[in-house]
């Protein structure tokens, strides 16, 4: 039920017809949206007086300006607070609400369609949340803590890997929004999105070959030593880390330390699949001594000397990210 300008007025039509009968987006649209809407998209329709503000009338050159596809997702899969625009995230899948959106933006918005197939899943699946512009959503960053990547940060840059880009889409980042997409995008769809979003938002990223193979499981020697002949000692590691690290780690190092809930981003998890398959003990190793600019983890490596460095890496290692792998000597 919806205040409207005559009173209450009962928004039955919107819930009258079936979930997932539709299958165009001019079906989607006539179905679900045409009622407030109108017919042509102008926002003229029978309950247009009864509803206030009135439904958006999407030909118009202020539609254009204001509503960006990010925006357009949102309102369709969350509603609009204060209208009668409801939640349709229930109602519609995600390929529904983009095929609908795609309908209004060209049909009544004279919008140019999507080209290349790592643009249409980078729009699908992505804009919502990194922007249309890789820079982030304005509600995003507010409305997530922490918020989504932004891709086009020239100070991320080295970090954004294709490797680490690949685990991110297929595993997601625990402590994050970012959901595992590997059970939605196959192979081929992982590697294209990817490299949609490095060779258009990523300052100066060096661009993935076309023939680049689709990476499921990035390549990295787990079994790899310690840098410069280090060999870490676990139990001074073990007690450097429950004194020290487990505030934001935690003491199974799952990232869920006392002090995490106050970290934005959240501290590393070390048990998650991400991790357990890229972080070896070189990478630990330079992780501890840089730190992660942009976080709370500090750069040990001014006040920690290498072998105390190595020890505490050495337990990560052993204790969290490969605790039943064959241990190194």
């Amino acid at each position: 039920m919806k205040r409207g300008r005559s009173g209450w007025v009962w928004v039955w039509w919107a819930v009258a017809c079936p979930v997932g009968a539709a299958v165009t987006g001019a079906d989607i649209y006539k179905q679900h949206c045409a009622v407030c809407h109108g017919e042509n998209g102008n926002g003229q329709s029978r309950v247009q007086g009864s509803l206030n503000p009135p439904p958006r009338d999407f030909t118009g050159a202020a539609a254009r300006e204001e509503l960006s596809r990010e925006r357009m997702l949102a309102s369709v899969a969350y509603g609009r607070p204060g209208t009668a625009m409801m939640s349709f995230s229930k109602r519609l899948d995600s390929a529904q609400i983009d095929t609908v959106i795609d309908y209004i933006r060209s049909e009544f918005m004279h919008l140019q369609a999507v080209s290349t197939r790592g643009q249409q899943l980078y729009k699908r699946h992505c804009s919502a949340c990194h922007g249309e512009n890789g820079n982030t959503a304005m509600w995003a960053q507010s409305g997530l803590n922490p918020p989504p990547r932004n891709f086009t940060d020239p100070a991320r840059r080295d970090e954004l890997t294709v490797e680490r880009m690949t685990a991110s889409v297929i595993y997601g980042r625990p402590g994050t929004a970012m959901m595992p997409f590997e059970k939605r995008l196959n192979t081929a769809e992982i590697r294209e999105v990817v490299n949609y979003i490095r060779s258009t938002f990523v300052p100066q990223a060096e661009k993935t070959p076309a023939s680049h193979p689709p990476t499921r499981f990035p390549q990295v020697n787990m079994a790899a030593p310690m840098p410069n002949g280090l060999r870490g000692n676990i139990q001074r590691g073990r007690d450097f880390f429950q004194g020290n690290c487990f505030n934001c780690h935690g003491r199974e190092g799952r990232g869920d330390g006392p002090r995490a809930r106050f970290n934005t981003p959240r501290p590393r998890d070390f048990t998650s699949v991400e991790t357990r398959r890229l972080f070896n003990r070189p990478h630990l190793f330079e992780s501890i001594r840089k730190g992660k600019p942009g976080t709370v983890m500090p750069a040990w490596g001014a006040v920690l000397e290498a072998q105390q460095i190595a020890d505490v890496a050495e337990y990560v290692f052993q204790s969290f990210v490969q605790p039943h792998k064959k241990k190194a000597p």
